[in-house]
């Protein structure tokens, strides 16, 4: 099994595209949408969006978000977040232009329904977290390669805990060697995989979090569907998106998109 251990930065520059077996080596990157907080103005649901692609793509995700920070008028150096950038509709067409356009990308969502989470705000955190590096660990075995997984760093967090709950688990993932190195926490303006994973984050939200009026705008997510894992035969609920509820159903979920398995 692969030690796992807290590491805060790593650049672009350092990630390889091939293991030694040749196969591609896949990048995963991790953001987070929703608040883990339980009060009357907190948010109903708490998810991570999951963006993997081959490490040959870098170069094309780095133009993609580059391509909509200019548009935007936001210069390079700043990261690009979609509740900041993307408050209008006319942005959020903008951004779904874009990353639609990235072939090779497979999008996952791991969605927590916070009335059957612990309060403890770090347990909490871990047990989503852990899910979703299961999922990525999950769809990496299927291509028969590695993966490097980078997770957005949530400011005043010990990651620490979330590597210790991840070795706990160890019985249930059970494919760890299919980590090239330990699983890491960066700041969003190092790098943009992270990103690219919170423009994804955005378009969840959109589709699960109401709006003042109470209505979901499932628009977005409709339109990154065919980016979205799904099992051989196009389902996606369990796969592409897990719930962590009542009863595990995302379709039990009342901004569920009708017609999506």
């Amino acid at each position: 099994m692969l030690e796992i251990k807290y590491i805060y930065m790593i650049t672009e520059t350092e990630i390889k595209t091939k293991d030694k077996s040749q196969k591609e080596i896949q990048l995963a990157f991790v953001d987070e949408i929703g608040d883990r907080g339980h009060s009357k103005k907190s948010s109903e649901y708490f998810a991570m969006a999951t963006v993997i692609f081959p490490a040959s793509m870098q170069q094309k995700v780095k133009d993609c978000i580059a391509n909509i920070k200019t548009k935007f008028g936001v210069p390079l150096k700043v990261s690009l977040h979609w509740r900041k950038h993307c408050r209008m509709h006319e942005y959020r067409k903008v951004v779904i232009g874009e990353i639609t356009k990235l072939e090779g990308v497979t999008v996952i969502y791991v969605i927590s329904d916070k009335k059957t989470v612990p309060v403890d705000h770090a347990k909490f955190y871990n047990i989503v977290a852990a899910c979703t590096l299961e999922r990525i660990l999950k769809k990496v075995e299927e291509l028969d390669t590695k993966v490097s997984v980078w997770f957005g760093q949530v400011k005043g967090f010990d990651h620490s805990t979330t590597v210790d709950y991840f070795q706990k688990r160890t019985w249930q993932l059970g494919n760890y060697e299919r980590l090239i190195n330990q699983p890491k926490w960066i700041p969003a303006n190092s790098n943009s995989g992270i990103q690219l994973a919170d423009q994804y984050a955005g378009v969840l939200g959109a589709a699960m979090i109401a709006d003042k009026f109470g209505n979901f705008e499932p628009l977005y997510l409709e339109s990154i569907k065919h980016q979205i894992r799904k099992s051989k035969d196009g389902k996606i609920c369990g796969f592409g998106i897990r719930a962590l509820s009542k009863d595990n159903n995302p379709k039990s979920f009342k901004w569920w998109i009708k017609g999506w398995e």
